[in-house]
């Protein structure tokens, strides 16, 4: 991304143009990744103050692809002033004029780059992949009239449309569209997706020119061509990264290597185990590990393709398959048997010395035209899993021959595929957020449980899928759901949801539909109550509000509840709060506050209406000023907290069946003086949607500040401070320290929300080694008819680990404990459900408990008697 900088500012400079991106240096000029970084920072400051060139067009960025390289070139490109947009949103601003002071960046899709000619079936990516054959690229006329620089990231072979061909720039130019200033073809093939990469370039010359109208290739960057770099070694570039990395990993093993003889065949094995796994040949022959590359060079020369339609196997085996060997006697098995094979996937994870040994994954599909020898290709197969002890090895098979139907549930075929005889189970985790590491390892313990995670962002899919003992991580973008939101929901025995509770909706449509079940962990919005009856008729479980709070506030208030009930007692009073807040040690910056989930739902979630009822009467708050009502509460006393109203309260009479308490009451957690300082920074607009024109935050601060009529930022936020001169130095401090009072860009002008939370979450990380702290309380009030009385108070503390935050283990561990008793049949009721049902949270809060998330409850009496229970 950075040598495209450079490549895009030589560009536009033989267009007349002299812009910022000339001073971006070649990623090989920088000291290292930092240094890279902060002068592509720097070289944004000045877009952002000076704007880009008069008569320039506002300057359109594409990416292709989901995979690392890609994400990569984002994580560069979005240090300058941008905003992220969609193809049809930069046919729009095309025509705004200039200065322009940020850059727009567009993800394009596979349905953005082919379609199918004729056909009015929306698109659909597996049958893309499947059939590449019968569609064409549309890139050249839906995208590329609207884009300035095309930063290619997307993977390529033959039998896949070109992204850009040499006639599709040719006929752009003949049309007079020659706005495509400048590619980066992170991918490197020649002639391959964008075919004018006539050729890889060099470090010393990294860019070239090709011409449309010539098809000519010319070292000098030109006005008549597009500007094209093609450096196939791009992580020699930053050699301080990628030597460390390297040499971290060889050194402890440089020694050894140097030591050890290598005069017979198997002198290899001597070495350590990340050396002798990784040794191919020696003396000229292929190791015993390697041998199955025999039979792929074999199968490679006979070249027999086969359709996926045709009848095969598809084999999924994970194991420790080249240590024991088994994977050269499966190969061996499926020759002997004339069977044609292709390898989908072969994932090798070397084994490290001292270390736990890892296993390896191959799938390969198995062709035969006779039914016999798949099946005795199975079993032989098979048979030999259950020989090699050593392997460990377990399997899982698809046979393409058994013909299902898709009307129903029932007969999508799930439960074919088989471990050792045992029935798999598939997981989709939809959202790859702060919470989603917990629930991936804690279902993904089970060896028969696949866990899928999707996500927009591959690198967050692949970390969080790494948490389960099979995981897989997927891309997928909830935004635009779609055909691929369906085809994974078809796969999966159950739904998680992690995604923002508006897109709940959806994606229980889609579980109903299909008859799936589906667990989230946000509360029950009115439109997923509207589902009831269609959940029904699925004969699906829907379980929501399965998390922290909500969650384990309902499993832990309805144990006491239903106990008293039980007993014949009436709750007269109910009181639970709960909060994530960073450890003591970690409160050390002017909030008093850190991120564990994200700050958009923080804003959100302090400008709620509010109403309980304290004492009998009925207690209203509006959403306007919910953070002005934040009361001391002392249930900890050395952490000097306060307590705000969460939501409405009221609706617990019913929900936990206690309407005649004249206390009913829900709050939100937080240490005091946050929520002053908060409501501060609301009244100054930093919670607004709204857009604005400047570039830096100091500009923002300075525009609302006239908006609102004042003469200086220090007596608008004392008037916003109601004249609290601490309160108004506090948060004046405050933006001090978030380097808002400074130059630092905006990042989203669109939204000064959004842009805020971005400060926000930079600023308001945990540091490495900092913990953060979950804390619920409960204190319930019970009478009974004879009489007596109860008091009884039931609380959580919960810190963070080097392993994973508290909030991530509260809300994790109950949602995936919830899906696991839905899977198991621990849970068999149909519908819409909620913990504070028995037969949820007794199981749940046991589940829970084994985890290391115990409450601690006592219960006064009328006596006075002080038990602990």
């Amino acid at each position: 991304m950075i040598d495209t900088f450079q490549c895009l500012g030589r560009r536009l400079l033989a267009s007349g143009f002299s812009t910022s991106f000339l001073n971006c240096s070649q990623s090989y000029v920088y000291y290292d990744l930092k240094d890279a970084q902060r002068a592509v920072k720097e070289m944004g400051e000045r877009i952002a103050k000076d704007g880009l060139p008069m008569g320039l067009e506002p300057l359109v960025f594409a990416f292709t692809g989901t995979g690392n390289v890609t994400n990569g070139a984002l994580e560069i490109f979005q240090l300058l002033p941008h905003k992220m947009i969609t193809i049809e949103e930069a046919k729009d601003i095309k025509s705004k004029p200039g200065p322009h002071k940020c850059v727009y960046g567009v993800m394009v899709e596979q349905k953005d780059l082919v379609c199918k000619p004729g056909s009015s079936e929306p698109f659909n990516v597996k049958h893309y992949r499947e059939n590449p054959s019968e569609y064409k690229s549309i890139f050249h006329s839906n995208v590329a009239p609207v884009c300035n620089v095309l930063i290619n990231g997307i993977y390529w072979d033959e039998r896949y449309p070109r992204v850009l061909s040499k006639q599709d720039m040719t006929d752009l130019y003949k049309d007079g569209q020659k706005n495509l200033f400048a590619v980066g073809d992170i991918s490197c093939d020649v002639n391959g997706s964008v075919e004018f990469l006539e050729k890889t370039t060099t470090i010393d010359k990294p860019f070239f020119s090709w011409n449309p109208m010539t098809n000519e290739a010319t070292d000098e960057i030109t006005a008549e061509g597009v500007a094209v770099m093609g450096v196939d070694i791009l992580p020699t570039e930053l050699s301080v990264e990628s030597s460390k990395h390297f040499g971290d990993a060889l050194l402890p093993l440089l020694k050894k290597m140097i030591l050890n003889r290598h005069d017979n065949d198997s002198d290899y094995l001597h070495l350590p185990a990340e050396l002798s796994n990784s040794c191919i040949a020696q003396n000229g022959s292929l190791t015993p590990n390697f041998e199955y590359i025999r039979a792929l060079m074999e199968r490679t020369a006979k070249a027999v393709h086969h359709a996926i339609r045709d009848p095969h196997l598809l084999l999924r085996i994970q194991g420790h398959l080249f240590d024991s060997g088994l994977i050269n006697q499966i190969l061996d098995v499926i020759e002997g048997l004339d069977c044609h094979f292709e390898v989908e996937e072969c994932n090798v994870t070397p084994s490290i010395s001292g270390a736990a040994r890892i296993k390896s994954t191959l799938m390969i599909r198995v062709f035969s035209d006779d039914d016999d020898t798949l099946d005795n290709a199975l079993k032989k197969v098979t048979l030999l899993l259950d020989l090699i002890d050593s392997a460990e090895a377990s399997m899982q098979h698809f046979d393409s021959r058994v013909q299902t139907s898709s009307d129903s549930k029932a007969s999508t075929g799930k439960g074919k595929v088989s471990i050792l005889g045992e029935k798999e189970k598939n997981v989709l985790v939809l959202g790859a957020g702060m919470v989603a590491s917990s629930l991936a390892e804690y279902l993904g313990r089970s060896k028969h449980t696949t866990v899928t995670v999707a996500s927009q962002y591959e690198n967050d899919a692949m970390a969080v899928a790494h948490n389960a003992t099979r995981g897989k991580a997927v891309c997928f973008d909830a935004s635009r759901p779609g055909d691929k939101l369906r085809y994974l929901i078809e796969e999966a025995d159950i739904v998680v949801s992690l995604l923002p509770a508006p897109m709940h909706p959806i994606v229980a449509q889609e579980c109903i539909a299909l008859k799936t079940d589906l667990v989230t962990a946000s509360y029950e919005s009115d439109e997923m109550r509207s589902l009831r009856e269609s959940c029904e008729e699925a004969g699906i479980t829907i379980l929501n509000e399965v998390g922290l709070d909500p969650g384990m506030d309902h499993m832990s208030a309805m144990k006491i509840i239903d106990d008293v009930h039980e007993r014949g007692g009436e709750i007269t009073s109910f009181s639970s709060v709960c909060g994530g807040l960073p450890a003591p040690e970690a409160a050390n910056n002017p909030l008093l506050y850190k991120f564990s989930w994200s700050p958009i739902g923080v804003i959100r979630a302090s400008q709620n209406n509010a109403q309980f009822s304290r004492d009998g009467k009925v207690v209203k708050i509006d959403g306007s000023d919910l953070l002005a009502s934040a009361e001391p509460f002392d249930a900890w006393k050395s952490l000097h907290l306060e307590c705000l109203p969460n939501r409405d309260s009221l609706v617990y009479g019913d929900k936990y069946g206690i309407p005649s308490a004249g206390t009913i009451f829900r709050g939100t957690l937080r240490y005091n003086g946050f929520s002053a300082l908060f409501h501060v920074l609301k009244k100054m607009g930093l919670f607004e949607q709204e857009e604005t024109r400047a570039s830096s935050w100091n500009e923002v601060l300075e525009e609302i500040r006239a908006k609102r009529g004042f003469e200086d930022l220090r007596s608008f936020i004392k008037y916003c401070s109601n004249g609290d001169k601490d309160l108004a130095a506090r948060t004046s401090g405050a933006l001090e320290w978030l380097q808002m009072k400074s130059d630092l860009p905006v990042s989203d002008p669109s939204s000064v929300v959004k842009s805020f939370c971005d400060v926000l979450e930079q600023n308001l990380q945990f540091a490495e080694g900092e913990r953060d702290m979950v804390l619920m309380h409960h204190d319930i009030k019970a009478s009974f008819s004879n009489g007596s009385a109860e008091h009884h108070t039931c609380q959580l503390q919960v810190f963070g680990d080097g392993k994973m935050t508290a909030m991530c283990k509260t809300v994790g561990y109950t949602a995936a404990i919830g899906t696991k008793l839905i899977l198991d049949g621990d849970i068999s009721d149909k519908g819409l459900l909620l913990p504070t049902s028995k037969s949820v949270y007794v199981p749940s809060l046991d589940l829970l408990s084994k985890e290391g998330l115990v409450f601690e409850e006592h219960v006064r009496h009328d006596n006075d008697l002080d038990e602990a229970v």
